[in-house]
């Protein structure tokens, strides 16, 4: 296995607070001349969210996607919806169900986002501990780093703004039929 020293050693420490210090493809351009061809794929896939066979990539996207259908029970058991194409089936995790619910409980949809966050968050960090200079550790960073990338996008005003835009077009439509 790799250490990359050097190249993590450049590296500003995230944290789940702070804004994104450089984009995913400033990271990239940064890893193509500094790790293997190899590990610059699993890399490049991880952040495209290609399919990879490297074993901390897959557990990510299983962990990811325990996430998403979590959140489909519960929303749809909220909505008082019963089918099974909404159940959860995989095995539940005390982490997920709880953070899924605190997100669905919050007051605002923004509010209920950066729960899931970070939840992820801190599903990396217990993921890549001790994984500081290996593949690993730029694999839990490239992944922070998108998480970062995406919530420097939310934006309370704009999102207002759509939300009321949406919101009136929608009564419109309804006064008119």
């Amino acid at each position: 296995m790799a250490s990359y020293y050097y190249l993590v050693a450049t590296l500003p420490m995230l944290r789940y607070e702070d804004s994104v210090p450089f984009s995913c493809e400033e990271f990239l351009v940064l890893c193509k001349n500094n790790v293997s061809k190899k590990d610059y794929k699993i890399i490049t896939e991880a952040l495209s969210d290609n399919n990879t066979s490297h074993p901390f990539v897959k557990k990510w996207y299983q962990f990811n996607n325990s996430v998403k259908k979590e959140l489909s029970e519960q929303r749809s058991k909220k909505l008082n919806i019963k089918s099974d194409k909404y159940k959860n089936t995989n095995d539940k995790e005390y982490r997920i169900v709880e953070g899924v619910r605190a997100a669905l409980a919050a007051k605002n949809a923004y509010e209920g986002e950066l729960l899931l966050m970070n939840l992820y968050w801190k599903y990396l960090d217990e993921e890549s501990t001790n994984h500081v200079f290996d593949l690993v550790g730029l694999l839990a960073f490239s992944i922070k780093l998108k998480l970062l990338e995406r919530k420097s996008r939310f934006d309370k005003v704009e999102g207002n703004k759509e939300f009321k835009s949406l919101l009136y077009n929608l009564q419109s439509t309804m006064k008119s039929n």
